[in-house]
């Protein structure tokens, strides 16, 4: 209608603003434009409803870590590791909320200590804790907000996962995120450094490439998941879910999220993000407000967060000029990275692993080593315990229901 495509222009004219961003996965070791053109991209459609929105164009910062690699053993640094997975860390925060006449939803979300201890948990680089915080933040910011879970418990849960594969060093980022604010992640080439961009900022874009985006929700009271392509627009990973928000899901939306890293110990000092979503039915004056909000900020999700902001001062501050008592608080909720690797599960992966290949394996190495992409806990299973996988597995057609 030409009233929402009024809104739609006013969403891409104010909304770009810049800001620096169940499944299972192991490995086994043996020796194009902006919003506005997105109609260039390729996606698979939630419905037929005309695209709308606007896309938030990130830049990128700095940061790094210690943890050490997790493993079966006792040691510190896996004690360490798995505390960080028990609980959420202090500091990280997730708001929701609504207006009640249900024209506008914001989320924000503070999360520097589990993006922190992410990065810290699997090594990466710079450059690869920004793209993998990124994408997480955005995991999160996607996932919230259905109501299949509340109304089922725990089998309603439903899971958004993100998947980005492009042809820049890090090859894959992925991300997956619950209604629980549960979150997991990795990157595929965790040790991938490269210089600073033009602007001297860490060069997530470069490090993605071009390649796609897919978003898959999943819950196990649908039929089949949804799943939306997009092609990856710029590599900042925002921008990107913006595009894929406009595109697949036909929401307009404004998202910023951000990790800014330390130049000198390569740590994770601050992380964060938001996301506006114009729902249907809003008005014109609803969206100008929104965009004056957004303009008005003036800090980017990281700057937010160090300056002492909660998500729930983020929220407020983009909800301003809408009175308290019409805003509707949808969740609080902390949020904290999750990993479900089991020697069960382990079990179930190996086993669809050719035998003649395992075998290899056995003989030259004497064992088998089998890593978790996320949390890079290792196992290592011998002969016997290898048999038992098959013998354990053998009706199984599959690493389980937690797999991508």
């Amino acid at each position: 209608s030409t009233e929402m495509l009024k809104v739609s222009k006013l969403l891409a004219a104010a909304l770009v603003f810049s800001v620096i961003e169940e499944s299972l996965s192991f490995s086994v070791t043996a020796p194009i434009t902006d919003i506005r053109g997105a109609m260039l991209s390729k996606s698979k459609r939630f419905n037929p409803a005309p695209a709308l929105g606007s896309a938030i164009r990130p830049r990128a910062l700095r940061e790094k870590h210690s943890f050490g690699q997790l493993s079966m053993s006792e040691s510190n640094d896996s004690n360490n590791a798995v505390s960080f997975m028990l609980q959420a860390v202090q500091g990280d925060e997730m708001v929701g909320m609504v207006s009640d006449n249900g024209e506008v939803s914001f989320r924000a979300v503070t999360a520097t200590g589990l993006v922190k201890g992410a990065a810290a948990m699997q090594g990466t680089s710079p450059v690869a804790s920004a793209a993998l915080g990124r994408a997480m933040v955005c995991a999160l910011l996607l996932s919230q907000g259905k109501k299949e879970g509340e109304m089922y418990g725990e089998a309603g849960r439903e899971t958004v996962q993100i998947d980005i594969r492009g042809d820049g060093p890090l090859k894959q980022v992925f991300a997956l995120a619950d209604g629980r604010a549960e979150v997991r992640g990795y990157v595929a080439e965790p040790l991938v450094y490269l210089p600073p961009n033009a602007r001297g900022k860490l060069d997530v874009a470069r490090a993605v490439g071009k390649g796609f985006l897919t978003v898959v929700r999943n819950n196990v009271l649908w039929k089949q998941p949804y799943t939306g392509i997009t092609q990856i627009v710029s590599g900042e990973i925002p921008e990107d879910i913006a595009h894929y928000l406009t595109e697949s899901e036909q929401t307009p939306s404004a998202i910023g999220a951000g990790v800014l890293v330390a130049t000198e110990t390569e740590q994770v000092v601050a992380a964060g993000g938001w996301l506006v979503q114009m729902l249907p039915g809003a008005t014109e004056e609803t969206v100008s407000m929104v965009e004056r909000n957004i303009a008005s900020l003036q800090k980017t999700p990281t700057e937010l967060v160090r300056s002492g902001k909660t998500a729930l001062d983020i929220c407020s501050l983009l909800s301003d000029g809408l009175r308290e008592q019409e805003l509707i608080p949808t969740y609080q909720v902390r949020p904290r990275f999750t990993c479900k690797c089991s020697m069960e599960k382990v079990y179930r992966t190996v086993a669809l692993m050719p035998r003649g290949e395992m075998d290899s394996i056995l003989q030259e190495k004497g064992k088998l080593e089998v890593k978790c992409e996320f949390c890079k806990r290792c196992y290592s299973l011998g002969g016997r315990e290898l048999t038992e996988a098959y013998e354990s597995a053998s009706a199984s057609s599959g690493p389980g229901p937690d797999s991508p």
